[in-house]
């Protein structure tokens, strides 16, 4: 008895937990016998050579051990769950994907009693008709609605272990007319055999439906160009500028300056950093537009680099006041690029948009002056010692004023979710990713660049509207109305990327392109620019917008309804 005593502790064979027996306690249970048997065994051959000892009883006594350890365990195992089974109402859900996630998302449903795993579905024909640990594989994608609506499924969870974004929007697109939320697997990429905490799953989210490809950076190689640099950043309490503050502040730069002219956004990044960084943060309260101010900074300052985020977005409301995105957007900009040549910085990022290819906004105009400028500074600028590089991308996932929140916002209050045209599209990124990009461009960019970065296909609008419905439990046009409401003006059906003029060449980075274009400067080009900033300035709206056509011709710009003509101040 002692013996196998101090092997069954060895074992520890006492330490497990009844309530959760499974497959190693049964292993350690036979390790225990077995090596207990060999050891007396051994011990009885030693003191009289075993006489008297049936063989028969060292091959029945690890049995009868292991029968004697391992059936109340078990039962007890059984009993508590199926006692957890009868007091505990579970929420029935639908496994996508037949592999080892769902192997392991079983498992741990049974021993966790939240969930009852009720059947599969893998467009995998392989697995149709097979069971996996008591659960049968009821179907193919296609057949996700049906599924849903013959087993009161409440839940759909995702056991794929790689999902590309077809694949994805296969899965909500056969969810969409079934009220069962759409949920994935924490943590993923740290997975192990342990698993995972099962009440931890997570929705689907808008950014699992683009499913981009991971961004690969050539971090080491940014970090050397600007390690000991003092960067500074304009815009930087808004989406872009504060994720590029993010991402700058995880690097070896000498200081990081962030302006902004919103007092409560730059509190927010500021206190962020500084609670995360030892990084010298400095953050202050500019206009872009206030150029004095500006020189202030950059003499204190004195940036290596400038990344220039600070501009007005919102289309229609710019459509309505004019001067005021002109103000922002072009007098703001030139006022960092002059100042910029002034103090001889090596380098400025104009951080742009797809709308000033083409623009049918004033937004996208006032952009696309920015743009002109940067290459108008580029060709003749007296000090010629910065090269102002200009990163060109579409709309940007979760940013503030963007489509995503607002449908968030429409959803969570139970609709209408607006759309103002069923065929419009655009191009979407994340945050992360386009602050990423526009990082990488500054290293790989040089005088006169213009860089577009990689937005994948157009997306629908209306599909995205009709996704985001389906990702919330809902019924699209069912539980929640899909309202199309008409192009608003300054608004397009489609954006480009760049003119038909402008050729792309590949970068050393795979989602950044460069484009090769020279752009010609008509004589009196800075005398137009002067003359439109005066009008600006003085509000004469009909005066600047002829301007604004004579400085970008392309320019088609759009007459406002009569509602949005009364709603102007």
């Amino acid at each position: 008895i002692a013996i196998q005593g101090i092997v069954a502790y060895y074992f520890n064979l006492y330490r497990g937990l009844w309530r959760f027996a499974s497959v190693p306690d049964l292993v350690n249970i036979a390790k225990s016998a077995l090596v207990g048997t060999f050891v007396i065994g051994f011990v009885l051959f030693l003191l009289h050579r075993a006489e008297g000892v049936p063989r028969s009883v060292l091959i029945l006594y690890p049995l009868i051990l292991m029968v004697l350890w391992g059936v109340p365990r078990l039962t007890y195992r059984v009993f508590k769950d199926s006692n957890l089974k009868l007091n505990q109402e579970k929420q029935r859900v639908l496994l996508i994907g037949a592999g080892r996630l769902a192997d392991m998302f079983i498992r741990h449903a049974n021993a966790s009693g939240i969930y009852q795993v009720v059947g599969i579905v893998d467009d995998n024909k392989k697995f149709k008709g097979t069971n996996l640990r008591g659960v049968k594989v009821m179907g193919q994608f296609a057949d996700i609605a049906q599924i849903c609506k013959d087993s009161n499924i409440q839940a759909i969870v995702i056991t794929l272990e790689t999902v590309s974004a077809q694949i994805m929007k296969s899965i909500v697109d056969n969810s969409l007319s079934t009220h069962c939320k759409l949920l994935t697997l924490p943590n993923l990429d740290n997975l192990n055999d342990k698993g995972f905490e099962i009440s931890k799953l997570m929705p689907v989210t808008i950014d699992d439906l683009l499913g981009r490809e991971k961004i690969d950076i050539d971090w080491s190689n940014v970090a050397k160009k600007v390690q000991g640099k003092s960067i500074l950043v304009t815009g930087g309490g808004g989406s872009i500028g504060s994720e590029l503050a993010r991402q700058l502040a995880k690097l070896d730069l000498k200081s990081l300056c962030i302006i902004d002219h919103s007092e409560y956004n730059l509190y927010k990044i500021d206190r962020e950093l500084s609670e995360n960084s030892e990084l010298l943060i400095k953050s202050l309260l500019v206009n872009v537009t206030d150029k004095a101010h500006l020189f202030r900074v950059f003499s204190k300052v004195k940036p290596d680099i400038v990344f220039h985020a600070a501009a007005y977005k919102h289309v229609p409301l710019l459509e309505k006041m004019p001067c005021e995105g002109f103000i922002n957007n072009v007098i703001g900009t030139k006022n960092v690029v002059d100042t910029c040549d002034q103090f001889k910085v090596k380098k400025m990022v104009l951080v742009s948009t797809d709308k000033a290819v083409n623009p049918y906004s004033i937004m996208g105009a006032t952009k696309r002056i920015a743009e002109t400028y940067c290459q108008y500074k580029n060709k003749h600028s007296q000090n010629a010692q910065t090269d102002y590089i200009i990163v060109r991308f579409g709309n940007v996932l979760g940013s503030a004023g963007s489509v995503v929140p607002l449908f968030k916002e429409q959803i969570a209050k139970g609709g209408p979710v607006t759309v103002t045209h069923k065929e419009m599209t655009r191009y979407f990124m994340t945050i992360t990713e386009a602050c990423q990009l526009i990082v990488q461009s500054m290293v790989l960019g040089s005088k006169g660049d213009i860089h577009v970065l990689d937005m994948g296909k157009p997306i629908s609008i209306l599909s995205l509207a009709n996704r985001m419905i389906s990702l919330s439990g809902k019924v699209p046009d069912v539980d929640i109305e899909i309202k199309i409401t008409g192009l608003r003006a300054g608004e397009k059906l489609q954006e480009q990327l760049y003119y038909d003029v402008e050729k792309l060449k590949h970068t050393s980075h795979k989602k950044i392109y460069h484009i090769a274009s020279s752009k010609d400067f008509k004589p009196n080009y800075h005398e137009l620019l002067q003359q439109a900033i005066k009008q600006a300035i003085n509000f004469n709206e009909t005066e600047l917008n002829q301007s604004i056509k004579q400085l970008v011709p392309e320019f088609v710009q759009q007459k406002l309804t009569l509602v949005e003509k009364q709603s102007k101040i």
